[in-house]
């Protein structure tokens, strides 16, 4: 079998795969040990669904009843802005510039595995998957040298291919030998856990969800607690900073398919008061549809830009004045009491005039029960 396993890591590469090594179905003991360990400490937050399945995230054999080996991937989502920036713009994390990588993956490991088939002329029982089931990816990725777990949580690849990959899974009813773990650390470097604005990173490789700006853009469900608010700067929608201070990314690789380049997707930054125009979930789904942007919902995306919009008020923006314009109408349309009071926290980060006005005009019209004492305090 050893050269059917060189054959598949060939035609991995040739695939547009950057990494591929070859996993064995033995439970992840160690890799329990540690996961469980967060759900324990409440760092999963409200994502329920990470707590649930603990066997099968950790005995990978239950993924796909009757595969032997397991095929492992990565590659990269790298790309740098080729647009104009908005004026009123924000950040987006790399990985969501592009399509939705879930199908984009599944499809090219489905290509991937019907080249396997024609050239070494087997038939394979597999599936692929990428970040969609109930597996711990990240252990299973690291114990068989696609790359070791930095201190930010994310698989670092080897040679400085970094973090910026996705990792995908194929497995198969073939027996293959494994590969082994990749020796790799991070030193005493910790410019991740340093360069947080919220302090997400903890000691162990473990990331606290209550506090991670990705969890509170994309998969938080409520609104951002104020006292975090001013952290998110102007990432609208996930974060990269852990890994844009991180060594191992000095050379990034840049992506080698279409589908994620900014192109083919929102690109690096949103127009904000364009998203604030957005008036209901249909226009919503219609303007996102192939994209990761969509998870958080209108709602969810609606709240981070006017989290975003508060921050760039705070800086004296250039163009305060269409903001503060965009926020007033926004709250002048029926919006449910959320988005209300984080349209008036944005308002209340102004030093203008026009923005205490606008302030003032909305606790008079909004200002009932427990939110009308939210908006009174904004205004003091």
């Amino acid at each position: 079998m050893a050269n059917l396993k060189e054959t598949i890591v060939e035609l991995g590469h040739e695939h547009g795969f950057h990494h591929v090594v070859i996993g064995g179905l033995a439970p992840l003991v160690e890799g329990g040990l540690i996961y469980q360990s967060w759900v324990d400490q409440g760092f999963a937050a409200s994502m329920d669904y990470l707590k649930r399945d603990p066997r099968q995230r950790v005995e990978p054999e239950r993924t796909f009843p009757g595969s032997r080996s397991v095929i492992i991937a990565s590659v990269s989502y790298y790309s740098e802005p080729d647009t104009p920036t908005p004026a009123v713009a924000g950040k987006v994390a790399r990985y969501a510039v592009g399509l939705d990588y879930h199908p984009t993956i599944r499809r090219k490991m489905r290509e991937f595995a019907q080249a396997i088939e024609k050239n070494c002329q087997i038939k394979l029982n597999c599936k692929p998957f990428t970040d969609d089931v109930a597996l711990y990816e990240q252990s299973l990725a690291a114990r068989h040298g696609l790359g070791f777990v930095g201190k930010n949580s994310l698989i670092l690849g080897p040679q400085l291919s970094g973090s910026y990959n996705f990792i995908a899974e194929l497995f198969v009813d073939v027996e293959l030998e494994p590969d082994l773990p990749y020796v790799g650390t991070c030193g005493k470097c910790f410019r991740c856990g340093n360069a947080c604005p919220t302090d997400a990173i903890k000691d162990g490789a473990l990331i606290d969800s209550h506090l991670c700006i990705s969890f509170l853009t994309i998969e938080n469900k409520g609104g951002i607690a104020p006292g975090l608010r001013s952290k998110l700067g102007d990432w609208v929608y996930g974060c990269d900073i852990c890994q844009e201070v991180c060594p191992y990314n000095s050379k990034p690789v840049s992506t080698p398919w279409a589908e994620f380049l900014p192109q083919a997707g929102v690109g690096h930054h949103l127009d904000l008061l364009d998203i604030m125009t957005i008036k209901d979930e249909l226009e919503f789904r219609g303007r996102f549809e192939k994209s990761p942007v969509r998870r958080p919902k209108r709602r969810g995306l609606l709240r981070n830009a006017l989290v975003v919009l508060g921050n760039h008020l705070a800086n004296a923006h250039r163009e305060s004045d269409r903001i503060v314009q965009s926020l007033v109408e926004f709250t002048q349309s029926d919006q449910e009491d959320m988005l209300v009071e984080h349209a008036a926290w944005a308002l209340a980060q102004s030093q203008e005039s026009s923005a205490r006005k606008a302030l003032i005009a909305l606790v008079a019209r909004r200002g009932d029960g427990e939110l009308r004492a939210e908006l009174q305090n904004y205004l003091h």
